[in-house]
């Protein structure tokens, strides 16, 4: 799918594990913090389709090429195309992925963080993206995550559902938007509250 040039603001989400046919599992916070994006790009673990029905009211939805296990598979998220690298307005590029330490354990994540194993992360970026990226957009942890290392920037949007990091009984969990009108991507973490 080449966006590429329109592409200024991008809502990421992961990990909803929907259960519910109409989508409804997700959170009006969630739909409501992607006003005005260009794109929305669920990173895995959907659950039911009706997720993506209801976040393509609002934008486009993008499913990238998937190394996540079962629930709703790439292949079956009807109108959504499976990439692995978008670009934005200002040239940033940005890969996408599920698992971040999945296939070649180069990198792992535990529960301070995300750890790099091998160096140079360049040649990890090239093998896992086919090229070297700005940012990488990741999920499959629940938690919410914003590090640069090497000058890239990582970030894990959490879960809008099902946080692993949830702070009181208001917290709702968190998604993510990326920024890509500047000299340099910028992620804002947004937590969703009831309240």
């Amino acid at each position: 799918m080449k966006m590429g040039s329109r592409l200024r603001r991008i809502g990421f989400l992961a990990d909803t594990h929907s259960s519910k046919p109409d989508g409804s599992d997700l959170p009006q916070q969630a739909l409501d913090a992607f006003a005005g994006v260009d794109l929305i790009v669920h990173l895995g673990d959907i659950g039911r389709k009706g997720i993506l029905e209801r976040l393509a009211k609002l934008a486009p939805v993008l499913v990238p090429a998937g190394d996540y296990k079962g629930y709703l598979p790439a292949k079956d998220a009807g109108d959504v195309a499976p990439v692995k690298v978008i670009e934005g307005v200002s040239g940033a590029s940005v890969g996408l992925t599920f698992n971040l330490s999945h296939p070649d354990k180069k990198i792992t994540m535990d529960e301070s963080g995300v750890q790099f194993l091998a160096h140079p992360l360049a040649d990890l970026m090239r093998r896992r993206f086919g090229r070297e990226v700005d940012v990488v957009a990741f999920g499959g942890t629940h938690r919410q995550l914003e590090l640069e290392h090497e000058g890239v920037l990582f970030f894990n949007p959490g879960s809008p559902t099902l946080p692993a990091d949830r702070r009181g009984d208001d917290d709702l969990g968190s998604v993510a938007v990326l920024d890509l009108s500047a000299d340099r991507p910028r992620v804002e973490l947004v937590r969703l509250s009831k309240a």
